[in-house]
């Protein structure tokens, strides 16, 4: 069960990096001349990757906190059947919420991997974008 929900943890990162990462590709294409224009008269690829990687990070940090709300209302919804199901079987079983080191490591880490998205797509696509 461990090595299952080890495999499937690293499924949703990638998956947040790649959604996060197009999500930025597209913000970077639609803003395409305004970053030639910003390049032309001197700006720098941090200066320009700055904006996105604030986007980036929200987005991870937002994701990050509907899951610890989903994990809560999931928890909600099944500690009753749960309770029940244990006493059947007379076991004092209950389910408990995230602590509060977990709770913060799972919105940090949606951070992180916003961020990380976000750097990824904006440093292909930035390479790429000159101006004319």
């Amino acid at each position: 069960a461990r090595q299952g929900v080890l495999i499937l943890t690293a499924g949703l990162a990638v998956a947040v990096l790649l959604i996060i990462g197009n999500t930025i590709r597209l913000a970077v294409l639609n803003r395409r001349d305004e970053i030639e224009i910003i390049k032309l008269i001197g700006g720098t690829n941090t200066f320009i990757r700055r904006p996105f990687l604030y986007s980036g990070t929200i987005q991870g940090l937002l994701g990050g906190i509907l899951a610890w709300l989903l994990i809560g209302l999931g928890l909600l919804l099944l500690s009753g059947p749960v309770h029940r199901l244990a006493s059947l079987y007379g076991s004092l079983f209950t389910l408990e919420n995230l602590g509060f080191l977990a709770t913060l490591a799972l919105i940090g880490t949606g951070g992180l991997l916003g961020w990380l998205g976000s750097r990824l797509a904006v440093g292909r696509h930035l390479r790429a974008i000159e101006p004319r």
